[in-house]
Order: structure tokens, then sequence, then C-alpha cells
């Protein structure tokens, strides 16, 4: 439980360095939001200010400027009270009424249910963020303190808060580059999805934090005995792994904690890039560096403006320690983004033409998606790891991590995707289900007429090129079935991976696999089929499928006699497994 009067202290300190009159505005700020919450209570049973005071706090942490700070404050005043957006027009300016509003839920909506609602209001937020994108920094001053008191809301409210903060708001600060609040909205959807998870990872880091220090101590030490003498300015900072990126790994390689090497990393902050590629060199005279685990993203920055240089070294006893080398302009950029602007420079917002991928909003709303669509296009295609690739004219095309030729064909143009009839990645011919790499130069080729086919829809990554792909199946009479059965199946299959990390695995004890008869279509969970009668596949079999007409698609054995009989069985095969 917080306290208001500790808070109001708290706001008075950190505003100390303000100008007198925008202090004064700031607390005035303070006493209205007050008025307009009174007798409200948040669900902890604390008075409802409690929150507006700690959203200002989370921005003025992040650098907000005086208007942020006030709309923070005033950002549940439209919605909760009978305050209008004129009111705060006339008493606080234009801009100020234009951020609050952004960030304002859209209550009045006639939504079917809560989920078209939410999709509906981030939708209003993202937009409003195109024409200041200082409002999702309130957003996420906002969303902090609401996922940090998350504990006092019913299960099912708290797990789609939750789910909805993993999907769109710490993808959206990674985009932006606010990678320190990525992590903590990351770390606080995690204790609240998976606590007993948390627990353990939290855990063992206690357990093992006097270990940790000693070992960084040792690097540190060493390290500036080094460097020392080079009479190069520098600092050091270290911290473990965020709990997120941990149980990312546990489970991405299905390991104990404990099994996991790299845990905790060693920042290294000196004043200007050779002195950062100097201490690169140092470092890799002093300890081993792993092969592969170096990435220089000064050279190369990150599409969101990240700059660093990474290595992983083995120091004593062969532990494995992430070291990263950077400038601390680089550092205030690489924690805090967009906001880093308010850091460095005066009176300088950032523009969102500094930010190509939000032009994507507008193409979206031009399409006229559902809710539903648009949220999995926001999820899916926009907030997903990128990869960036080259048309043989040398233009950059930005898509999704594991996207293949077909979503690239159709993120060109609508008609490329519908003609596509085969592709070529760096002068090779390649397969239209082939995962694209990141710098590949892929060239489209296309037909007379449309080519649009049933198995594409296993094939493609993006939500834009599967509706695409939907629409042009609809107006041939070849909708793809889905079943419902399956995906239960598969959110149990999850949700046992998560158990298994818990558990021991000495105290595990093996069963004997049953044989199922769920089938993984190219990472398609749910498209229609059937098992072919000429072989009945069984699930100790290699398959293969077979794009019928009229049937889905048909699993045989891959070594099926059958399927040299079949007519363009090559040009309508297509990759399927089991399921475990």
């Amino acid at each position: 439980m917080q306290n208001k009067e500790k808070l109001l202290e708290q706001l008075k300190t950190s505003t100390i360095n303000f100008e007198p009159k925008d202090k004064e505005t700031i607390l005035n700020a303070v006493e209205f939001a007050e008025k307009c919450h009174k007798d409200q209570l948040r669900a902890s049973g604390e008075e409802y200010i409690i929150h507006p005071i700690s959203v200002a706090l989370n921005l003025i942490n992040m650098g907000a400027d005086v208007e942020m700070i006030i709309a923070g404050i005033l950002h549940d005043v439209v919605e909760d009270s009978p305050v209008t957006y004129e009111e705060i027009t006339k008493i606080y300016g234009e801009k100020v009424a234009n951020l609050v509003d952004g960030v304002t839920k859209i209550s009045k909506l006639k939504a079917s249910n809560k989920s078209e609602q939410n999709a509906e209001t981030i939708r209003k937020m993202l937009f409003a963020m195109i024409k200041d994108i200082r409002v999702i920094i309130i957003k996420f001053a906002d969303k902090l303190h609401n996922m940090q008191t998350l504990e006092y809301l019913p299960k099912e409210k708290i797990k789609r808060i939750a789910n909805e903060t993993l999907d769109i708001y710490a993808p959206l600060a990674g985009r932006i580059g606010m990678g320190v609040i990525k992590n903590e909205l990351e770390n606080l959807a995690l204790k609240s999805l998976k606590p007993d998870i948390y627990d353990i990872i939290d855990d063992y880091i206690v357990k093992n934090e006097m270990n940790i220090e000693t070992t960084l101590d040792e690097i540190t030490k060493v390290i500036k005995c080094k460097l020392g003498k080079k009479e190069i300015p520098f600092a050091i900072k270290s911290r473990p792994k965020h709990y997120y990126s941990i149980y990312k790994k546990m489970r991405k390689y299905d390991k104990k904690i404990d099994e996991i090497f790299d845990l905790f990393g060693v920042r290294i902050i000196t004043d200007t890039i050779d002195n950062c590629y100097f201490i690169f060199g140092i470092v890799h005279s002093i300890w081993m560096p792993i092969p592969g685990r170096f990435k220089d993203y000064i050279s190369s920055p990150k599409h969101n403006g990240y700059r660093s240089l990474h290595t992983t070294v083995l120091v004593e006893k062969r532990k494995a320690v992430e070291i990263q080398i950077r400038t601390e302009e680089m550092d205030k950029v690489n924690e805090y983004g967009v906001a880093a602007h308010w850091f460095y420079k005066e009176d300088s917002t950032p523009k969102v033409e500094d930010f190509d991928w939000l032009k994507n909003l507008m193409e979206f709303n031009k399409e006229g998606l559902s809710w539903e669509d648009y949220y999995n296009a926001i999820r899916d295609d926009m907030l997903k790891e990128e990869i960036y690739i080259f048309t043989p004219k040398g233009d950059i095309i930005e898509l999704p991590k594991g996207s293949t030729p077909l979503d690239f064909a159709f993120k060109i143009h609508t008609d490329v995707g519908y003609r596509c009839k085969g592709a070529k990645a760096n002068g090779n011919i390649i397969s239209l289900n082939t995962e694209l790499n990141n710098g590949d130069v892929v060239d489209i080729l296309t037909g007379a007429k449309p080519n649009v086919k049933l198995s594409w829809l296993a094939y493609v990554k993006t939500n834009h090129a599967k509706r695409k792909i939907k629409y042009a199946l609809s107006q041939i009479n070849q909708e793809p079935q889905f079943t419902k059965k399956k995906e239960t199946k598969e959110e149990l299959k999850e949700d046992n991976k998560d158990k298994n990390i818990a558990i021991e695995k000495k105290t595990q004890i093996k069963k004997v696999k049953s044989p199922k008869i769920a089938v993984e279509i190219n990472g398609e969970k749910n498209l229609l089929f059937n098992f072919a009668k000429c072989c009945n596949p069984s699930h100790k079999d290699d398959i293969i499928g077979f794009v019928s007409r009229g049937r889905g698609i048909i699993i045989h054995k891959a070594d099926c006699k059958s399927l040299k009989n079949i007519k363009d069985f090559e040009n309508r095969k297509i990759e399927v497994n089991w399921t475990e």
C-alpha cells in the first residue's frame, strides 16, 4: 500500500530543479485531479489520486517534459469524472488536452465484448501516437504502475491485462528503444502470469547473489586494472539478466535455471566510440571470447536506435559473462529510447517520421480491419522481432522474423502476391515456404494471372498475407476450414512446457507417450486435414501432406507408393509434422 503524503513529497523533491512556474502548475494539476477523483478508490482500497501521482513520478524518471507530466496526472480525469476535453483545454492548453485524450479509454463504445473494447482503445491510442509520440510514453508510465498493482484485481482480469502487456506494450516499448520499460513490463507480466516460475528464478538469483557479486567484482577489478593504466575514462555497471529473458531461454532450450550459462552481464560505459572499440580489444585480450557471440550494434545499429558492442567471454571456472560496451549517450538512448530526446535536446520532440514502422498503422487503417484483425496485425506483423529483406533494386522491406517469400510478395503489393509463382533469394531458386534471413535479396517471379493456392495459408507468417489469401480463396469458393479441438491441445502443450520448468529433472517420472493424431502443418495449427487410407500413417511414421481440391490437406506416409501416381504432387506437397 502506498502513502499519498509520501508520494507528494517525492513529487516535490523530483521537481525541485524545475522552473518555479512549471512546478506550481504540476502541483496544481495534482489538486485538480484529486478533486475530480474525490471518493474514488482503486482496487487495493487506496485513494485513486495515488495512481496519477505515481504515473507523474514514472514520467519524471523517464525525463518527460512538463506537458507530459501534467497529462499523466490528468490522464483518467475525462474517463472517470464529469470533466470534459474542452475544460482541460481551457485550463491547461490544447497540447495537454490532446495528450490526455490520446490515452483515454473508449468507454462509450458499443462493443460486443471486452476484448473488442480494448482493441479499439489500443487503435485510438496508436493513432494519437502518430500525431504526438509523447502519448505512448504517458501510456507506458500508466501501464507500469498498473502492472505494479495488478495483484488486487480478479484473476481473469489480471491474465488479460498481463497478456495484453506482453502482446502490445512491452514490444512497443522495445520498438521505440525504451529497453528499461520493456524489461520491467515483461518481468511484471511474468510475475502475474507465471508466479511459480518467477519465484523459481527470483529464489535462484537471490540464493546465488553472493557468488554472482563475487564474480562481477573480480571482473570489474581486472577491467579497472587494465583500463586504469590507459587513462581512458570509464564506468562499470553489472546486473543479472531480466527475469523474462531468463524465462524465455529456459523455454527455448528446455533447461532449468541452473543450466542457463549467461544469467548476468557487465556494462562498460566510456566517452567515445573509438574508446568503445579499444576497450573491446582489451576485454578479448583478458578473456577468451565465445565464437559467434560478438555483435557490433555501433556500426550497424538496431532499427530502434540501439547502439552497443556485445561480446560473451569465459571468465574464471569457465563462467560465461556477456559484456556490453557503449558511450554514455548510447546508454541513455538504449534505456529510454525516444524519451532520451528530452535528456539531451531542448524542445526536441521526436517525430513520427523518425519511425518508418509507424507508417504501417496508416496502412492498417486504410484496410478497414476488424478489431480482431487489427489487434493481430499489430501484435504479429508490427511488434515481433523484425528482419530486413532487399528487393533486386535495393529497396528495404521490413518483415517479422520467420516470414517467407509469399509474405514478401504481399508486402510489396497484393497483385504481386496473387500472381506469385516462384521466388529467388540471392540469385537462387527457393520454395515459397522458405524462411527468409536478414539481408536476403529476394526476387518474386510472377505469372500473368492470379495463382492463389490453399497451401499458401500454411506458408505465410504475416496476418496481412493471410487476410489477402483468405479473401482470394473466398472468391473462388475455396475458403479454408478450421477445427477448434486442436487449439485446446496446443494450449495444454504450452502449459505443460511451463510446468516442466518448475520440476527438477531427477524427480521427473518418465511416461510412455501415447500416439497422438494432432498434426502441425507448416506452423499452422488448425487447418483441416485427413489421413490417407492407402497408407494409414501413424504417429511413428514420417509424413508428408498433399493439398487436395475440396478435402483439405491429405496426410500420407512419406514413403507411400501412391504418391508417385498423384498428378502434380511436387507442386502441391506441403510439410507436415506430428505435434509432440
